[in-house]
């Protein structure tokens, strides 16, 4: 007969692994419906917001971004086509080196996130609404450190 592998978590760490695993699911899935309204997913949106609290006279590259947001160089062009056609951003060929292109949020971009970005804290905040302050406030603390 086959050895099959251990189908349950072997202690309390790989079970808080497994948990953390389908909680990370279970946000994104809660914030891109909180973002459905607005034609928007959440990895769009976190690029949006990462321009956004880029200084005004200051541009990123593709390969910023992507290093910023801990994804592939591919997702972010992807995301940044899509952007630019929606014309929440911008994206210049550098005058310098012009193999090097600039992405800069537009004024629409500006816009999109004001009118979504209470909506989006809100449902951030949902998330967290069986806990009590205080569990918020060590959760908080416990996940900041594992990140």
């Amino acid at each position: 007969m086959e050895k099959h592998a251990i189908t349950f978590p072997p202690n309390t760490r790989a079970q808080l692994g497994e948990v953390l695993l389908q909680v990370s699911d279970d946000v994104l899935e809660a914030i891109n419906n909180a973002l459905k309204e607005y034609q928007i997913s959440e990895s769009k949106f976190t690029l949006l917001l990462l321009l956004f609290n880029t200084s005004t006279d200051q541009s990123l590259q593709p390969s910023e971004i992507a290093n910023m947001l801990g994804i592939r160089r591919a997702s972010v062009t992807k995301q940044l086509i899509w952007l630019e056609e929606q014309k929440l951003i911008t994206r210049t060929i550098c005058l310098e080196d012009q193999r090097m292109v600039n992405v800069k949020i537009t004024e629409k971009g500006h816009q999109l996130l004001d009118c979504v970005l209470p909506h989006y804290w809100q449902a951030c905040a949902n998330l967290t609404q069986k806990l009590t302050e205080e569990e918020v406030v060590c959760l908080l603390k416990l996940l900041i450190k594992i990140n």
